[in-house]
């Protein structure tokens, strides 16, 4: 991987394994894939803790190897048709419960660059 550049679209085995082994460590929290140009540039991981239920062990994970698989599946598909911006899978009460995708759009040659 390392000195390798990434195509478009691209999630590595190696790398869609660390988001999956990310969302299944978490009971509440995010994991945001961020693309410049239609490539992963970083990914980010953010869990938060509720207070109400703040001893509460975290529940064991689903994902068991097809869910695991579809949800890859779903991720390297909804990332593919982003150019500029984040795709942030939610994660509530250790089960993914949606994908919101933000595409950022630049304008240029409106009075000048940009808006």
């Amino acid at each position: 991987m390392k000195g390798r550049k990434l195509g478009v679209g691209e999630i590595p085995p190696n790398i869609m394994e660390e988001i999956l082994q990310g969302i299944r460590c978490m009971t509440w929290g995010e994991a945001v894939l961020v693309a410049q140009d239609g490539v992963l540039v970083q990914v980010e991981f953010s869990e938060k803790r509720r207070v109400d239920r703040w001893d509460d062990a975290p529940p064991p994970s689903d994902c068991h190897a097809a869910a695991c698989r579809r949800l890859a599946g779903k991720i390297r598909q909804e990332f593919s048709a982003l150019s500029f911006g984040r795709l942030t899978i939610v994660v509530k009460q250790g089960r993914v419960t949606q994908m919101e995708r933000t595409e950022k759009q630049r304008f240029t040659g409106l009075d000048g660059e940009g808006i």
